[in-house]
């Protein structure tokens, strides 16, 4: 009977233990998700080891036969949950019902309370967040077996006593044992399938890791702690031209950090080293298979065991050589943007000064001429102040004017055949009175001077950077000299305007071509101007295929160069050109119609043609001045202003000239872009004067129309 029993408890055991097989290696995904099918065929798998056990129950004495499906329910409840164990529970009972007997009830009831004291207890254990420890299984057992114990309790006294005597040895004592056995087979079945998972997501986090860290657009490679390469990424390849075999094994230092850096970096390793710190964040530069520097912001960190000693380093770094270069544009587009800022204030300080400083002496000196009674000689000294002043006023505006032509692109050159030596000479006999008066004496050295050598360019061009070098070297020269000259460079023609002025500073050398700059800035500067002279000129120049730059010395003077192509100058005489005239019947005592709607224009023009001898016909508009030439055939010539109300001037010369073509119209307006003179010729005037209107320049302009002594 002994060995009967040993050995039916033996195979009990063993199929608990492919109870426990089967838990670790298949169940514990299916019972921890939520799909009910794969638990039902676990219940049903449980239902099969219980009814073989059973089936296979051994013999404690004649009448007496026990089996382990109690150990298995409890178990199974506590584990697999719920619904394997209810099924498994169900498959039991079933089978109990058809083994049938006289304690058919008794087993029936052992199964139901085995199976929910397990499923019960599991419950308790997750509400408490506790896990499946010894004295827990063993207390489960104890309580599953005493219950099962107590129901015999239905049976006769006798009966129930006799049952109690006879299974209270292995059911308190053998039956707990097992549980607790079965539970830390289970607890170490569970926690190796942890152990599994967790050593799949520790591979799957590499296997990402190292996938991110091989494609992530930022530098990565591993070190020993001797700085020798171990691994790297695609984008440290590709950005550095090196391949994986030039660099695995090599030192990082010798191969990747620039001399000057190299100490530094050292040292930031020792530090990382020495400190045990996990990160350190350095900024430095890596030097490509090519040579070139890309500066690169690090994050390095230690690489350690599980007994946290060092195995080597790991480097994550952005290439921020870009970013870099972005950020020093951003500085300086803000730099140049804070000195925009700052030139503006002081240019708006310059226009300021140079408009309101002569019109006070305008409208100073007229007050005086108005207020108090002057002899000849103060009025002609006071007249002089007032030209000098409007004059002073017309340069700035014509600056202005000439500058936002530039800008906008609205001056081209139109090149002609001109003699150089004419240029040269009118430049020299304009200069010399006005550099007499700062005691200055101007020259020519050019050997173009003294030949007729010509060059097709645009003269209005040339002369206006002759004209504001010259203008600019008087203005900050005393007492000294002012060369014009030129010598030949290669297929260029060097002209240049030396003077032994003040000189200009080296730090500002370019400045002073930028718009409304000047070598000085400071409100307290000795010498007026809006700083737009030298920026004219040089746009000139390189409208005329050249360029213009200085040399300079403080205190010894300064030389202004600019070039022009040398292959278009010829050494011939021009064809003289004859300009056109036009023939008309020439009236005595001349009627000349004034249409302009300002008053102020008008009063200066008929005073002055009055004083010429001319009468004069007033229209305040264009309408009127079309039908005032119309009916009135004793015109002889028409100033029309541009800009009028109720008809322009334009509209004015297109209607006048539907009926007569011969009536001479001269154009005056205070338009003065380059394209204007042939757009007034194209709709029909004959010439065309801008405002200010200088007396001997309309003189002589009227001159060519109509008989006058002038």
């Amino acid at each position: 009977m002994e060995k009967s029993f040993v050995v039916e408890l033996i195979q009990n055991v063993a199929f608990l233990l492919v109870f426990t097989f089967f838990y670790g290696k298949q169940w514990i995904e299916s019972i921890r998700s939520e799909r009910i099918l794969p638990k039902v065929l676990i219940g049903v798998t449980v239902g099969v080891i219980g009814m073989f056990f059973m089936y296979n129950r051994w013999m404690l004495q004649p009448g007496h036969s026990l089996d382990l499906r109690t150990v298995l329910l409890s178990i199974s409840g506590l584990y697999l949950g719920a619904i394997p164990t209810i099924v498994a529970m169900l498959l039991m009972a079933i089978y109990r019902l058809i083994i049938g007997g006289d304690l058919m009830g008794i087993g029936l009831l052992l199964i139901a309370s085995s199976g929910l004291l397990g499923i019960g207890w599991r419950y308790l254990q997750q509400k408490r967040g506790k896990h499946n420890s010894i004295l827990s299984l063993y207390t489960l057992g104890l309580i599953t077996h005493f219950v099962m114990l107590l129901w015999p309790i239905v049976l006769p006294q006798e009966k129930f006593l006799d049952l109690v005597q006879r299974l209270t040895f292995p059911l308190l004592v053998i039956y707990p044992f097992i549980t607790l056995v079965l539970g830390i087979l289970m607890n170490k079945q569970f926690q190796n399938w942890e152990n599994e998972k967790a050593k799949d997501r520790f591979i799957e986090s590499e296997q990402r890791f190292a996938r991110i860290m091989q494609n992530i657009n930022m530098f990565f490679f591993n070190l020993d702690l001797n700085g020798n390469f171990i691994s790297c990424n695609n984008y440290l390849l590709k950005n550095t031209g090196y391949s994986e075999e030039e660099l695995i094994g090599k030192s990082a230092f010798d191969i990747f950090v620039p001399d000057d850096d190299k100490q530094k970096a050292e040292n930031v390793v020792t530090e990382l080293l020495k400190t045990n710190r996990d990160v350190y964040y350095h900024e430095g530069k890596i030097r490509t298979k090519d040579n070139k520097l890309l500066h690169v912001m690090s994050h390095i960190m230690l690489v350690k065991d599980k007994k946290g000693k060092m195995k080597g380093i790991s480097v994550l770094g952005e290439n921020v050589t870009e970013k870099n270069a972005i950020i020093t544009k951003l500085k300086e587009a803000k730099e140049k943007a804070e000195e925009s800022n700052r030139l503006k204030s002081v240019f708006l300080q310059n226009i300021s000064h140079e408009i309101r400083t002569p019109m006070n002496a305008i409208i100073g000196f007229m007050s005086l001429l108005k207020d108090s009674p002057v002899d000849e000689e103060t009025r002609i000294h006071f007249y002089d102040i007032i030209n000098k002043s409007g004059e002073r006023v017309l340069t700035t505006v014509n600056d202005l004017i000439d500058i936002s032509q530039i800008e906008t692109q609205q001056i081209k050159a139109h090149k002609s055949g001109i003699i150089i030596s004419d240029i040269l000479e009118n430049i020299v006999s304009t200069s010399t009175p006005l550099a007499a008066q700062k005691s200055n004496k101007i020259t020519c050295t050019s050997k173009y001077m003294d030949t007729n050598t010509m060059l097709h360019t645009d003269k209005n061009l040339l002369s206006g950077i002759f004209i504001n070098l010259v203008s600019n070297a008087i203005k900050f020269t005393n007492n000294g000299s002012i060369e014009i000259g030129s010598y030949d460079k290669e297929n260029d023609i060097v002209f240049f305007v030396k003077d032994t002025g003040i000189g200009i500073p080296e730090n500002r050398l370019h400045a002073i071509f930028d718009r409304f700059v000047q070598a000085d800035l400071s409100l307290s500067r000795p010498h007026e101007g809006a700083g737009l002279g030298l920026s004219i000129a040089k746009a000139y120049a390189q409208l005329l295929g050249g360029d213009l730059w200085v040399e300079s010395e403080v205190g010894k003077g300064s030389t202004f160069f600019f070039n022009l192509p040398k292959a278009e100058a010829k050494p011939e005489k021009p064809e003289t050109i004859i300009p056109e005239t036009i023939e008309k019947s020439v009236k005595d005592n001349h009627k000349i119609l004034v249409a302009e709607d300002d008053e102020m224009s008008y009063q200066f023009l008929k005073n002055l043609l009055k004083q010429k001898g001319f009468r004069i016909a007033y229209a305040k508009n264009g309408a009127e001045a079309v039908e005032m030439v119309r009916n009135d055939n004793e015109i002889s010539l028409v100033l029309m202003d541009i800009k009028m109300p109720v008809m322009n001037g334009e509209e004015a010369i297109r209607q006048i000239r539907t009926f007569n073509q011969n009536v001479p119209i001269i154009a005056q307006t205070a338009y003065a872009m380059p394209t204007d003179r042939n757009k007034f010729l194209a709709i029909g005037s004959n010439d065309y004067i801008s405002k200010p209107i200088e007396t001997n320049k309309l003189i002589r302009l009227l001159g060519k129309y109509v008989n006058i002594l002038i």
